[in-house]
């Protein structure tokens, strides 16, 4: 059964273009009220229809009196800021990581400056450090744990934070990167933007002044990382290669860019004679097939089958077999919450087949994902959200969906790593191979 509202009398709404000014509380419905709970059902209605797996991580039951409770809080006081926390709830509940809607982007588009939570912080080992302390650095310094904002504990803030976060199979890792990416935003929204900001630092309290611009976020590529770019080959030492592949996204027209450059890695490897394969898949939020069997084709010793016969909804059903004279040292994958989709399903089949050893953290995504997915935009409010399609699985043994891929060996950053910018998963990898 479908998901509809028993209430339908604002449906005859959807063919609003805009939302207008707002009213008080307890007086009739205002148009933009009605927009909002036009959009609201399309929302739901458009998950519920285009999603093949809904209730894959929750049940009818629980997401139809999620989306109810959340449609009931729509008044005539509802902005456009609450009302895409409430979707963000919404979807996030599916547990997919392929429907959401897309980055913070569209959030932190809604957020004025001085609304910014004004610390940069970062969620490590279940506690809220401050990274950059920006305007406040007169009296919050680099390192500083916060235990409260607001005199809220900051795990209640974090729980609230990770409802909105759409992930896998709700994997933490994955929600946790993307809190950390996006905290100065995420804050403002968990704690319904309040006027001022107090945080609670060894017991003190101390009042933050507001921003006056925009936090500039630190790269995402390390300046000390030995890539720089999407795709590289770099040598540790004479021994041990390190590939780093941050996406596998490259369709149609631009796939033969990955596979030139993985036959060319794999025939430099071969040529130098490395022993050992670093493979570094953090921060690579998946891509076509094509890529990863190409991979795989390169490192596994025996055939294998990529997508299950039983339930995936395309092709590489075929018995893939692996090139000749192909990799066969110790291969290290270096894993990360930011590793979606087809990197999940690369690692599934390295872990079936007990092929590599899993550096790092949780992985962010596994054998099951919903993709393929489509983008729709709401007709009122032109909030743009995606949502996956089609059911992709591989052909491994584990077939609970909701289980992590974890590590071999897990491995994290402090905070004083993290502040000195210290890749200790590469580091560990590195002397895992040191005196092979």
């Amino acid at each position: 059964m479908r998901y509809r509202f028993f209430n339908i009398l604002f449906l005859a709404f959807l063919s609003f273009s805009s939302c207008k000014g707002e009213q008080a509380k307890n007086e009739p419905l205002t148009e933009q009220t009605q927009c909002y709970l036009a959009d609201f059902d399309e929302f739901v209605n458009t998950l519920t229809e285009t999603h093949p797996a809904v209730y894959k991580f929750i049940s009818q039951p629980d997401f139809n009196t999620l989306a109810e409770r959340l449609r009931g809080d729509i008044n005539n006081t509802t902005t456009k800021r609450d009302f895409i926390w409430k979707l963000s709830e919404v979807i996030a509940s599916i547990g997919c990581s392929h429907t959401s809607l897309g980055f913070f982007n569209q959030q932190s588009d809604l957020v004025p400056v001085e609304d910014y939570f004004p610390l940069q912080v970062r969620w490590i080992e279940n506690k809220l450090y401050v990274i950059d302390a920006m305007i406040n650095n007169n009296n919050i310094e680099k390192g500083q744990e916060i235990t409260a904002i607001n005199n809220i504990p900051v795990l209640e803030i974090i729980k609230t934070a990770f409802k909105h976060i759409n992930s896998q199979a709700y994997f933490e890792t994955a929600r946790k990167e993307m809190f950390n990416a996006y905290a100065t935003t995420y804050i403002p929204y968990v704690l319904d933007f309040p006027k001022t900001y107090t945080v609670t630092i060894n017991k003190d309290k101390f009042s933050l002044s507001k921003l006056k611009e925009k936090p500039v976020f630190p790269p995402m590529i390390s300046p000390k990382s030995a890539c720089q770019e999407t795709l590289c080959l770099n040598e540790i030492d004479y021994k041990t290669a390190l590939l780093t592949i941050r996406s596998f996204a490259y369709y149609g027209e631009k796939t033969p860019i990955i596979i030139d450059f993985l036959d060319n890695a794999f025939k430099d490897i071969k040529q130098k004679n490395y022993k050992n394969l670093i493979i570094d898949v953090r921060g690579n939020f998946g891509g076509t097939a094509y890529a990863t069997i190409r991979l795989l084709k390169h490192t596994m010793q025996k055939p294998f089958q990529y997508f299950a016969d039983d339930g995936s909804d395309f092709g590489n059903k075929e018995t893939q077999t692996p090139f000749e004279n192909n990799f066969n040292g110790k291969i290290i994958l270096l894993t990360s919450g930011f590793g979606n989709s087809s990197v999940g399903h690369l690692a599934s089949i390295y872990k079936d087949k007990k092929r590599v050893i899993f550096v790092g953290e949780d992985l962010g995504s596994n054998q099951f994902c919903t993709a393929n997915q489509k983008q729709f935009q709401l007709t009122n409010t032109q909030i743009k959200y995606t949502v996956g399609q089609n059911i992709f699985f591989t052909d491994v043994r584990e077939t609970d969906a909701s289980k992590a891929i974890k590590p071999d060996y897990e491995i994290s950053q402090s905070i004083g790593d993290y502040l000195a910018d210290k890749d200790v998963v590469l580091e560990f990898a590195e002397e895992l191979v040191k005196y092979d």
